[in-house]
């Protein structure tokens, strides 16, 4: 509570605590209304259902142990469980992953252990913090569970506001110090005492006791020998202290070395929120305040187009500011997947001069750029990745250039052999250039930036050239620079690719909006993430019915006949029942459309292992937020075409 309770910046949330004596009593007190929250409760959407509350998204895992007299034990069986009357949540627990198992119900848990013990029942059920505290009793056995427990919060029902603070404070707490405040917690659960620890340990205190004999021992003996040997012994010990001296100074300074380097890593992400504070702040300031000009314009045509522009690019740059932090995040912790695929570079270069160039010559800039003929060439790599390279390399070139100034860009093979070859990518401009110690010392440091003054022109997150050092490597290439203060920079990227040698040009056909008559459940908690997709969808001619939850989706698409709908839009992350839960749920319904019902998530995960993810589950297909409309009706037309089983409408 205490982490929750600063974990939102700027804002602070207050927990009031009440306790009760039993589990029933919390429930009834939340049921009256006379507390907001349960704390904790499990993850299981139909037993909340039954009970009136909803569930927040997960808080933590808790590895679960059945606990038994018995030699052997199977969960897989239909065993018979002793659980404490009272204990709502481990019966959440065992009927959502256990349903085949028969529930003993007992007054108190020291009942329940007993009865296990006695052979009425199976086993109990525990979490893995006090296991240990059972196998004291060496005619026990642990048998530790393939299922978690999920743990959340419970609200009531009818408190969607309540529901969404509380999931934005879950994503929003420090995952590290939250994690070392539940082992902390877990390891001060009770006082282990001498006598535990030695019986805990009887060997390990044996081995001991002997060893000191020993020592004794031996000094006693040692005492007795000549004294030209006690001297020996005597200048051999000095020595080897000396040593152990030398080895712990060496410690200290590798200590002290590695506090400072920490305490530069802190400063540098200390900086790093203090402009990500402002420059987050000036896109949505840009937002707000065009708002506000477009609200006052009238009839001032003009006026309210070029607020429309300022906000869409206001828009952009906050997404740009986000990704680079997201993308940072991922390849720290060594989470990005580099899945290939065919591309073709003439394409890819194409694809990032059209988008730039038009940007840099508004700023005044001249760009030229020269590449080797690509056209037919298609190797295996990342497209995003080589994009996002580019891309970044060339924005950088934008933002601290001069005006007037000029961008180079050029793509050339420097080795080729049948079905390998080398690209070399040059990115050069004339801007303000780099000092020769910002390269060496912090140009591929996070969170640095060449430019600390104020910051109106120069915005950014200080990632953008660590992302791009981090994707070279991983992509098996290398960066190198030149820059002189006042000159301009030059960047050099070398990768090396797998040709395709089996790669056939596609053709692109014209893009048709048109989705007229197509039947949509949109499934998404957000009402004005809802409103936004149901415009782009009717704006283009389908029937959209739109629903809050997964749970709702379900119901909606078990009430309806079959045929009608043509295709499930679904949002992963909502309350009650997530989008990857409903659509297992729907596909194990016992009827045919349930099998082959396109389903397309529609989410704010968008690296690729959550698209993986949601095909796991069985969806279709992955949109990112946010929606791009083009990309939503190009995946629905998809999605529809590929299913047999469904019939495109004539005017599609």
């Amino acid at each position: 509570m205490d982490l929750a309770e600063n974990c939102l910046q700027g804002q602070t949330l207050e927990f009031e605590l009440n306790g009760y004596d039993t589990r029933s009593e919390l429930l009834q007190a939340l049921q009256d209304g006379k507390i907001d929250l349960i704390f904790h409760a499990n993850q299981n959407p139909y037993f909340a259902e039954t009970n009136g509350f909803a569930l927040s998204d997960t808080l933590l895992t808790l590895n679960m142990a059945a606990i038994t007299a018995k030699d052997s034990f199977d969960e897989n069986k239909e065993n018979i469980v002793a659980v404490e009357k009272d204990n709502f949540v481990l019966k959440a627990y065992l009927s959502y992953n256990y349903p085949q198992w028969e529930v003993m119900e007992y007054e108190t848990s020291d009942a329940a252990v007993k009865a296990m013990q006695k052979g009425e029942a199976d086993c109990i059920v525990s979490n893995s913090g006090t296991v240990s505290d059972y196998l004291k009793n060496n005619k026990l056995h642990s048998v530790f569970l393939t299922k978690e427990a999920d743990v959340s919060f419970a609200v009531q029902q009818g408190e969607p506001v309540l529901l969404s603070i509380l999931n934005k404070t879950l994503t929003s707490m420090p995952t590290t110090q939250f994690s070392g405040a539940v082992v902390s917690y877990n390891a001060s659960s009770r006082k282990v005492t001498a006598k535990d620890f030695i019986q805990d340990n009887l060997l390990a205190v044996s081995l001991i006791v002997g060893i000191s004999i020993l020592v004794v021992l031996c000094i006693i003996l040692d005492s007795l020998k000549k004294s030209k040997r006690a001297e020996e012994k005597s200048k051999k010990s000095a020595e080897q202290a000396l040593k152990l001296n030398q080895e712990l100074e060496e410690k200290q300074q590798e200590l002290q070395n590695a506090l400072v380097e920490a305490q530069s890593a802190n400063k540098a992400k200390t900086s790093f929120l203090n402009n990500m504070s402002h420059d987050i702040r000036t896109p949505i300031n840009g937002i707000m305040g065009m708002l506000t000009i477009l609200e006052k314009s009238g009839n001032d045509a003009e006026r309210a187009k070029d607020c429309m522009n300022k906000i869409h690019e206001s828009s952009k740059l906050l997404l740009s500011l986000i990704n680079d932090v997201l993308d940072m995040a991922k390849l720290e912790s060594d989470t990005v997947v580099f899945g290939d695929e065919s591309i073709n570079l003439d394409q890819v270069c194409q694809e990032i001069t059209e988008s730039l160039s038009f940007q840099a010559e508004e700023k005044g800039l001249h760009v030229i750029g020269e590449h080797d003929d690509y056209s037919g060439i298609y190797v295996w790599s990342n497209a995003v990745h080589l994009k996002k390279i580019l891309m970044n390399l060339f924005t950088n070139s934008m933002k601290y250039n001069k005006v007037n100034g000029f961008i180079y860009m050029s793509m050339r093979t420097i080795e080729r052999s049948e079905d390998r070859m080398t690209c070399e990518f040059k990115i050069k401009d004339n801007g303000i250039g780099m000092s020769e110690e910002f390269i060496k010392n912090e140009l591929f440091t996070p969170f640095v930036q060449a430019d600390n003054s104020p910051r109106s022109d120069y915005n950014g997150t200080g990632l953008g050239m660590p992302i791009v050092k981090q994707l070279v490597e991983k992509m098996g290439g290398t960066i190198t620079v030149e820059s002189k203060l006042g000159e301009g920079s030059c960047f050099t990227v070398i990768l090396p690719f797998k040709i395709d040698t089996n790669a056939r040009p596609e053709e692109k056909e014209d893009f048709n909006a048109d989705i007229s008559g197509v039947r949509i459940l949109l499934v998404e908690d957000n009402e004005l993430n809802a409103e936004i997709a149901e415009f782009m969808l009717t704006e283009n001619g389908a029937k959209v019915e739109t629903v809050k939850n997964g749970l709702e989706a379900v119901q909606h698409f078990e009430a309806s006949e079959p045929g009608t709908y043509d295709v499930i839009l679904m949002d992963v992350m909502m309350p009650v029942m997530d989008g990857l839960t409903a659509t297992k749920t729907i596909r194990s319904l016992e009827r045919q459309d349930a099998k082959t019902i396109p389903i397309i998530a529609m989410t704010a995960n968008a690296f690729r292992e959550d698209a993986e993810r949601c095909m796991e589950a069985g969806m279709n297909a992955h949109l990112a937020k946010p929606l791009d409309a083009e990309k939503m009706i190009v995946a629905l037309k998809k999605c529809m075409a590929d299913n047999s089983d469904v019939k495109l409408h004539e005017d599609l």
